[in-house]
């Protein structure tokens, strides 16, 4: 039956069209693997599912799912599973190729995998490609890769096989493979054109690098943002793979780099014997490029610092993680310095690269198999010689907590909960509300990546964040803790509520819901949403909840209930329902009378709406950060947003909408009558909310009242040319982790429990202090730098200086941020003003 299906879906495809290529012929297989080999005849072919040589045309996502399904058909060597889907409900699969005696025992193997200081089976290589959609050429040779496997004849495949799981996930980012292939199939032509400016080689925006929302998956292995890479690190934990090989391009004047990478730039966190050993490999990859005649190189740039990309991620896992960039030739044939790059010849590098791997694997694999085992064995001892034995961390968030939560136990870390109150360090940690994480686990060395506060490093250059410290990401309170504070702590199992609940009486006169919880913003989109008449706190209150007294915090919202009972029960029971999945907690309240702070009818309660505002995208503006904003509001806050064009802004009919959301970016100057609707626009109560690069825009044009502080002009030192990268890296700020005061009175601060924030700094925009009271809602603090690098003179020119600012327009307002709120999806401490100037701009 197996044949029998292949041979149907085999005589639809043969029939497809083909074009000759002009610059290689690959209408076999010896281009690509160097060398006659002989192949089983019933194994399907790429050329015969595709209807054309590999590398004739880009792959498309549905193309590459169905060679890896007829493969897996024709095929004992290779099984195929679905891990996962994307945004756009695409498959992200993997395949299995081992040899069949191992394929009958993969969950066996798999239950093995479990215990890691005790395995003795065969080792595991994964070979991860394109996890950026337009870096194709590693999509492209995963299926090459992947046929020779299942059908070579070759002796050391065979024992290969025997001795090795080899697992393919071909496309690591389906949607953004799907936007760029389009892109460059629609533009190529029989006669390939090396022209770098023809359109082939410039595709739209926002282009095909990044996810839907318009992430780089390649940096959220650790934060987990996006079913791609909960998928996948899912399946990395189920195997725990010896050597994860990841697959990019780099620019097209470039040659071939794989790691490692600088020695100095390595995390001090990841051992010498990791950097050995990649070495090691990397002779294998250098042997097998010569013998193709390709140019390379190694230990000269890009790092493995951060541990939320893929070739750093397995790293603090006990794996070895390789990071491979190929010259690209975004499109079919590109000139560059080093003569035009064709599609074939990047395939073919990834294709030789990924064989050398394996070659490595097989002549190494007691190496890598010790090596994990040791990696394993030695976290008890480290984490009992750690001063530091754990860390405490609490809000009164549940949100932002569960959240939180949800990445700890997705990288299979250990959390409990305090069960009874504890002072530590002169601290009250409450029970229930703080959670505590012991060192001595076997992911001890990913914990202490996730919860350290380094600011001292050998080499202060980063090819991406020097700081990604979790618990300031989420604005939590937490404490590092010594034996003896781990020791008198009462423990239990944790747990967040994850459905809503009714506090009240039978006839309350109206229901509150608390702001300080994250989840709160989607309550309060969906309510807007239903046309329910919803209510902000702008002052505390102090209000009975069945005959006794209870606090709320300004920024808590009200639904007034009628006094008619069979409606009164029907909008209770409308409410509850709206917000039963959520996890908060729906307050009824006795009376509208406070006796201490806002009456439900004071003035100092306001009416909200429900947003509507417009993202401005496009050409000029960044991508990333757009897709931050988008992600955020259409996901979390479940609350829509239009977008349009930024170089359209004059043009736009503003009144349709509440907000104007600005990232970072290049926009038109407005001439005097387009800047005119504006002004008269946010006059009429629109508010524009800015982040870190459209500032200086608004300063441009006139629209605010404050100003930026110039850069200084370095100092000549006379230094010598071979410090010029370092002295530039000393004026970079690639994401470090900056602390800010904030006023806790001001609505952007509504929810907020600590009166620090945290952000992420990138870039060396800095506003000058504010000559007016009450617009600056968060303050660097005098010593801001909190994790990360950053030179002493970028630290002091940003201390003191605003973090926030929001300056009151007629009956509308301009809020600004120095920084990018959003950063990554995951920073949800300093998400929270954002997300308040969404919904409480009118109390500014």
């Amino acid at each position: 039956m197996k044949q029998l299906l292949l041979a149907a879906f085999l005589s639809v495809s043969a029939g497809l069209p083909t074009l000759g290529l002009a610059q290689e012929d690959t209408t076999s297989f010896d281009y690509y693997f160097n060398q006659n080999i002989q192949f089983q005849p019933d194994v399907v072919t790429p050329n015969q599912v595709l209807g054309n040589p590999v590398g004739e045309w880009h792959v498309r996502p549905e193309q590459s799912v169905s060679f890896f399904k007829a493969l897996a058909q024709s095929s004992e060597r290779v099984n195929l599973a679905e891990i996962g889907r994307t945004h756009e409900n695409r498959p992200l699969i993997t395949a299995y190729i081992s040899s069949p005696e191992n394929l009958t025992r993969l969950d066996e193997i798999k239950e093995q995998r479990k215990n890691l200081t005790e395995y003795q089976g065969p080792a595991i290589v994964w070979l991860g490609y394109s996890v950026h959609g337009n870096e194709p050429s590693g999509t492209n040779a995963a299926l090459l890769v992947a046929y020779r496997l299942a059908a070579s004849e070759e002796a050391w495949i065979q024992e290969l096989l025997t001795n090795t799981i080899v697992m393919i996930d071909p496309m690591l980012n389906p949607d953004g493979m799907g936007r760029f292939a389009g892109w460059v199939n629609r533009y190529k032509g029989k006669q390939l054109v090396a022209d770098s400016d023809s359109i082939e080689h410039n595709e739209a925006w926002p282009r095909g690098r990044t996810n839907h929302y318009w992430f780089d998956l390649n940096r959220d292995w650790l934060l987990l943002q996006h079913p791609e890479s909960q998928a996948r690190v899912k399946h990395f934990y189920e195997w725990r793979p010896h050597i994860v090989g990841d697959f990019h391009e780099m620019g097209t004047n470039a040659t071939f780099f794989f790691q490692p990478g600088v020695p100095s730039r390595q995390n001090p966190l990841t051992s010498e014997l990791n950097f050995e050993l990649t070495e090691k490999i990397g002779r294998y990859h250098a042997k097998a490029l010569d013998a193709i005649g390709s140019r390379y190189y190694s230990q000269e740039s890009f790092d493995d610092f951060y541990y939320g990309k893929g070739s750093t991620f397995p790293d603090i896992n006990g794996g070895i993680g390789i990071l491979f960039e190929q010259a690209s030739s975004r499109g079919h044939l590109q000139e560059s310095v080093n003569g035009d790059v064709s599609f074939p010849f990047s395939i073919r590098n990834q294709a030789t690269t990924s064989f050398s791997t394996l070659q490595a694997a097989l002549e190494l694999g007691g190496e890598l198999l010790e090596y994990q085992r040791d990696f394993f064995q030695q976290w008890p001892a480290k984490a009992s010689s750690d001063l530091e034995k754990g860390v405490i961390f609490s809000s009164n968030d549940e949100g932002r907590i569960k959240e939180f939560l949800r990445i700890l136990n997705s990288h299979q870390i250990k959390v409990e909960q305090l069960a009874g109150p504890r002072k530590i360090a002169g601290k009250e940690w409450a029970a229930k509300t703080s959670y505590v994480v012991n060192f001595k686990q076997q992911q001890y060395g990913l914990i202490k990546a996730m919860f350290e506060t380094r600011t001292e490093f050998t080499d202060n250059t980063f090819y991406d964040v020097s700081a990604w410290t979790f618990p300031l990401a989420f604005n939590l309170d937490y404490h590092h803790l010594n034996k003896d504070e781990l020791q008198l702590l009462p423990l239990e199992s944790s747990e967040v509520s994850t459905s809503s609940s009714y506090v009240g009486s039978d006839n309350p006169v109206a229901l509150l819901v608390e702001w300080q919880d994250f989840r709160a913003a989607t309550a309060l989109t969906r309510l807007l949403g239903d046309d329910i008449d919803v209510k902000l706190l702008e002052k505390g209150s102090r209000l009975p909840v069945q005959g006794e007294p209870r606090e709320f915090m300004a920024g808590s919202f009200t639904v007034p209930l009628p006094a008619e009972t069979a409606t009164r029960n029907a909008l209770i029971e409308k409410v509850n329902s709206t917000l039963a999945d959520l996890g908060l907690t729906v307050y009824g309240v006795d009376s509208g009378y406070s006796g201490q702070g806002a009456d439900l009818g004071s003035p100092n309660v306001s009416d909200l709406e429900m947003p509507k505002p417009l993202l401005l995208i496009g050409e000029g503006v960044y991508s990333y950060e757009a897709g931050e904003v988008w992600h955020l509001l259409d996901t979390r806050l479940e609350l829509p947003v239009s977008m349009q064009h930024a170089q359209d802004l004059g043009r736009i009919d503003l009144s349709d909408y509440t907000h104007l959301l600005m990232v970072s970016g290049r926009y038109p100057a407005l001439d005097d009558k387009e800047l005119d609707a504006v002004k008269s626009w946010i006059r009429d109560g629109g508010t524009i909310v800015a982040t870190r690069g459209a500032n200086p825009w608004l300063v441009q044009q006139g629209l605010v009242n404050f100003e930026l502080l110039e850069p200084e002009t370095p100092q000549n030192q006379n230094r010598p040319f071979s410090e010029r990268d370092d002295a530039r890296a000393e004026h970079i700020i690639g994401g470090a982790i900056y602390e800010a005061n904030v006023d806790l009175s001001h609505p952007l601060a509504f929810g907020l429990e600590l009166d620090k924030l945290a952000f992420t700094k990138a870039g060396t925009m800095v506003f000058k202090p504010a000559t007016e009271d009450f617009v600056t809602v968060a303050t660097y603090t005098e010593s801001p730098l909190v994790a990360g690098y950053s030179s002493q003179t970028n630290v002091e020119r940003i201390k003191n200086t605003p973090a926030i600012l929001a300056q009151g327009y007629g009956r509308g307002s301009i809020i600004m941020f120095s920084d990018n709120p959003n950063f990554r999806g995951y920073w949800l401490g300093s998400m929270r003003p954002y997300i308040n100037s969404l919904y409480f701009n009118k109390a500014l």
